[in-house]
């Protein structure tokens, strides 16, 4: 699929609210284990020159934070007598293992499963292109803290293109909805895509803890006949939305 490496990342911590999130994260924090690996690779590649960018890629590190206005300030007029009641806080789907994937705008939809990681450090991707991978190590739909990490093939002789390939034609500011087990709906925006060089992936690709944001990972770019394999990988980053 693609090549890759990630140093130095443990494994996320999920935040599960209900009895029945806790026996899932139970379930996954087997299949972690069984995958614990100091990095990731995806297939082999090739090295080639530089690739177009679309977008600002939205790095794995903390935003930046800043003072938030309190009332009054920012050039507002202080008022005498009650406060106005406060709107009640949006309510906000919690984090869940993601079962399903959707690409709204292109009308593309895939069933979403767990991907652990070999003993060699390649990440077991689903045969199937129309299938995708989400790496467990990564946080799961919705985390307002971390990365969620999916991976898929973007194509196979058998089954010709996957659902991934959409991803050479998604836009910025394009939406991606993820569904978690329990129904729950995540929605996130594009923020940019790139084309890398197999084997030159940024570490950044696979870094967890930091940033809230979605990367999806496939293949792009020319075939090689002789080594059997896409010479490059498409990485879109998108932002909850």
């Amino acid at each position: 699929m693609t090549g890759a490496r990630r140093r130095g990342e443990g494994r996320h911590r999920r935040r599960p609210s209900v009895l029945a999130r806790v026996t899932v994260a139970l379930a996954l924090a087997v299949l972690a284990a069984a995958s614990a690996v100091t990095g990731v690779r995806l297939l082999d590649g090739i090295r080639v020159g530089r690739s177009p960018a679309t977008g600002d890629v939205p790095a794995a590190a903390p935003s930046g934070g800043g003072t938030q206005p309190r009332p009054g300030s920012a050039g507002s007029r202080s008022t005498t007598g009650a406060a106005a009641p406060r709107p009640p806080a949006p309510t906000r789907t919690p984090p869940g293992v993601p079962t399903k994937l959707t690409l709204p705008g292109l009308r593309v939809s895939a069933p979403v499963v767990p991907a652990g990681t070999r003993p060699d450090g390649e990440l077991r991707l689903p045969r199937s292109p129309r299938v995708v991978g989400w790496w467990v190590r990564s946080a799961p739909a919705g985390d307002r803290r971390d990365s969620t990490v999916l991976a898929g093939h973007v194509d196979t002789a058998a089954e010709g293109l996957g659902a991934l390939a959409a991803l050479r034609n998604i836009e910025v500011g394009g939406q991606v909805v993820l569904t978690d087990a329990f129904g729950g709906e995540h929605s996130y925006k594009v923020a940019a895509r790139r084309v890398y060089p197999k084997y030159a992936l940024p570490d950044d690709v696979f870094t967890v803890i930091g940033r809230a944001r979605l990367v999806l990972v496939t293949c792009g770019g020319p075939f090689d006949e002789e080594a059997g394999r896409y010479r490059d990988n498409v990485v879109v980053y998108a932002l909850p939305a």
